[in-house]
């Protein structure tokens, strides 16, 4: 579903009304629009300039569209980014390196502080891309008894300092304490129960491409 960065869901667990959380706007949001305009209620976070110049576009509002120009991470807290490695790109990052240039800092909150921000009960599908931030995000899911029937989330673990066992090691602890996980490519996607999408394909119907 969406345009240029698609993502990968089970499209049969939603219908209107359900509720979705997105960490990360970037320079893209046809994914988040096209789920609100099937219904879903949507919130969107992102601290930054590259999200908040997205979200001030009159092509990217919506009646089920929420922005809070706030990022998501582990607590409620002031995070430390680093600039965008390709400015034309746009995307802050988390500090790991702090040479990485001058670092600014942006309110972020948990997931359960966004979701009562939000004014959502509950969360249908969260999809994170929030560039190295997903670590402590699922984790913090995980604390706050979150379980969304999906999770669609971009690993960053080819970050300077976020090695790839970092997100084996993350896998490896949700199938075990979260039972129904499955995985498919660099897009992973999470779902709880008998509801587990197991196929990529779209052609049983059941999934859909961002």
């Amino acid at each position: 579903m969406g345009g240029d960065a698609n993502w990968w869901i089970c499209a049969s667990l939603l219908k209107p009304g359900s509720t979705v959380l997105s960490g990360g706007a970037g320079k893209d949001v046809s994914f988040e629009l096209e789920l609100a305009r099937l219904g879903c209620e949507v919130a969107v976070f992102d601290p930054s300039p590259t999200g908040r110049a997205t979200m001030e576009q009159a092509d990217n509002q919506h009646g089920r569209l929420k922005f809070f120009p706030l990022g998501l991470a582990g607590r409620d807290t002031v995070v430390r980014f680093a600039p965008p490695a390709n400015p034309a790109e746009g995307s802050f990052r988390t500090a790991i390196d702090e040479s990485a240039g001058a670092l600014v800092e942006f309110p972020c909150v948990s997931p359960r502080k966004a979701l009562e921000l939000a004014g959502l009960a509950d969360c249908a599908l969260c999809k994170l891309d929030i560039e190295g931030f997903e670590y402590e995000v699922l984790e913090s899911l995980l604390q706050a008894g979150i379980r969304p029937a999906q999770i669609a989330v971009e690993f960053h673990h080819f970050m300077p300092g976020i090695p790839w066992r970092r997100t084996f090691d993350r896998g490896g602890n949700w199938s075990r304490r979260a039972t129904g996980w499955s995985a498919s490519g660099r897009r992973t996607a999470c779902s709880y129960g008998r509801n587990t999408c197991r196929e990529r394909k779209s052609g049983n119907g059941d999934l859909a491409e961002r």
